[in-house]
């Protein structure tokens, strides 16, 4: 071991320092342990080390070099404290409460040490000890919400509710304008089924502050819990109108409540007035015009219901279901400009939601835009893992591949459709009508075109489609019959009923009647292009 050399011990503790102050941990480091070369017992290089190595992530070695300073000056305040703190965090917290019990008699005066030691005392759940000290704080300054609440919290640990009660209402008397006490302590005699002494107190809360941020919702648990839910309401009102409570706690109160009562058979004026208050204390936020939208789409009031949409998103523009909201209230309004436009601009904020692929799509057919209608829904069945809806994209996408002419796409789609629908009366009906329209697959036709009058015997379409394909099978007598009943079943049937009947009527050789529906064909609209031609040779043309 090298000679204790007391100048060369300073001069490297002293370049430790500098080295310290320029943040160069390693320099530091490498100065220090040469003091400490010079002087093994030097406690004051040990401690600055100490700190160091915690640096350099070194925290090992920093925990032993701090053990060996505190040993070496254990009198030395600091290098206790640094140690209790490796104590700490090391959670050697039987260590770390003997020596700051040591310390904090040695030093009682020093608020932040107490403090600290009971800190740990409740982590270590030595309460009894803790009890201790939070008197001995006490005397050092005096009756304290730090102190009151520490003490409450420990005998409710112990469920020592005598206790609880008793410390409550000694900090009441000691702070009469305190209105937290007044709450905790309500919340105890809740639990205890106290309710008339809860509620007492709950009302001397609201004589001293009307605008306490929580006597609305202790209310509202109060009344919820007597079964009183038309006043348990008016206190979820009231919290909402509440200045000094914040939002998220207003909102996750609106949610619990509706969420619970759902069922309610006042909940829905029950929505519109909670709606109707976040508007007025929060129009710069979507959650009340959200509330708003749906009371109104529940009532099927589409126009209000996009009106509060709309403002919806004028305060976030990513609200999912404010879009939602909107498109559908488009369409109900049947007002395909303004579902074109929301569909679309929905989809650069959710670009993997279905909906607004179906809405987009949707709004291009009606417009007549198969292209674009079409691309629409392709790209949304992308995104679709509901069976069922993937089947309502392919059903369009049917229709509207044969109506650009894309007849193959459009089987294809139609086969998809009945792999996971069979019954889908619809595509039956559709499918059946183009197959027969271009005289393919004609057994095949007649089945789903049977099968979807079977579905829906008293639907005119399905019966003039399955009478046309009874027509191209040469199955005349039945097509009749068939078409017999579609026309009875319409008012006011259009040119293609009549035409279609006259067509048989001319294959079953009943010529004259044949020219007189085609002549009805005519006054009604909506005949063939070939109409005309029949009419005017009174022939049949195909």
């Amino acid at each position: 071991m090298a000679q204790v050399n007391v100048r060369s011990n300073a001069e490297y503790f002293s370049k430790g320092i500098e080295c310290k102050y320029k943040d160069d941990v390693e320099g530091a480091i490498k100065n220090y342990e040469t003091a400490l070369k010079y002087m093994p017992n030097d406690a004051a290089s040990m401690f600055e080390l100490s700190e160091q190595y915690v640096k350099a992530g070194r925290v090992e070695d920093a925990f032993d070099m701090i053990q060996q300073a505190a040993q070496l000056d254990p009198d030395n305040k600091w290098y206790q404290m640094r140690l209790g703190r490796f104590y700490k965090n090391f959670e050697q917290y039987d260590d770390f409460v003997a020596l700051y019990d040591r310390l904090t008699e040695q030093y009682p005066q020093d608020i932040d040490m107490l403090g600290e030691l009971i800190d740990v005392l409740l982590v270590n759940e030595n309460y009894d000890l803790a009890l201790k000290k939070l008197d001995v704080m006490e005397k050092q300054v005096g009756m304290s919400s730090l102190v009151g609440e520490q003490r409450v919290e420990i005998y409710k640990r112990q469920g020592n509710t005598k206790k609880v009660v008793a410390e409550l209402q000694k900090m009441i008397a000691d702070e009469p304008e305190n209105t937290r006490y007044y709450n905790m302590l309500a919340k105890v005699y809740m639990e205890q089924g106290k309710e008339k002494e809860a509620i007492s107190l709950y009302e001397k809360v609201k004589e001293l502050d009307p605008n306490d941020p929580y006597i609305n919702i202790a209310l509202l648990e109060y009344y919820e819990k007597k079964g009183n839910l038309g006043q348990a309401f008016e206190e979820l009102l009231s919290a909402i109108n509440n200045k000094n409570l914040d939002f998220n706690t207003k909102a996750n109160i609106y949610e619990y409540w509706f969420n619970k009562f759902q069922t309610s058979s006042d909940i829905d004026q029950q929505a519109y007035q909670a709606g109707q208050a976040f508007v007025e204390n929060y129009p710069d936020r979507k959650m009340g015009y959200q509330v708003l939208g749906s009371y109104y789409y529940n009532r099927e009031e589409y126009g209000p219901c996009r009106d509060m949409a709309l403002k919806a998103l004028k305060a976030d523009p990513t609200s999912f279901a404010a879009w939602q909201q909107l498109v559908i209230s488009d369409a109900s309004l049947r007002d395909n400009d303004s579902l074109m436009k929301h569909s679309v601009q929905a989809l650069n904020f959710y670009t993997t939601q279905p909906v607004f692929y179906w809405f987009a799509g949707v709004s291009y057919a009606y417009d007549k835009q198969d292209e674009e209608a079409i691309k629409y829904f392709e790209k949304g069945r992308k995104f679709v893992t509901d069976k069922a809806l993937l089947a309502d994209f392919d059903s369009y996408l049917g229709d509207l591949y044969h109506s650009v002419g894309e007849v193959e796409k459009s089987f294809q789609a139609y086969e998809k459709v009945l792999q996971t629908k069979p019954d889908d009366a619809l595509v039956l009906n559709n499918y059946a009508y183009y197959l027969s329209l271009r005289g393919e697959d004609l057994n095949k036709a007649k089945e789903m075109s049977l099968h979807a009058v079977e579905l829906s015997p008293n639907n005119a379409v399905y019966l003039d489609t399955y009478a046309w394909v009874l027509y191209k099978l040469e199955d005349y007598q039945a097509a009749e019959a068939q078409m017999k009943k579609a026309l009875n079943l319409l008012s006011a049937p259009d040119g293609t009923y009549f035409e279609h009947y006259g067509d048989i009527l001319f294959r079953l050789n009943r010529k004259n009647e044949a020219v007189e529906y085609w002549e009805r064909a005519k006054k009604a609209g909506g005949g063939s292009k070939l109409l005309d031609k029949k009419l005017k040779e009174k022939t049949l043309y195909e």
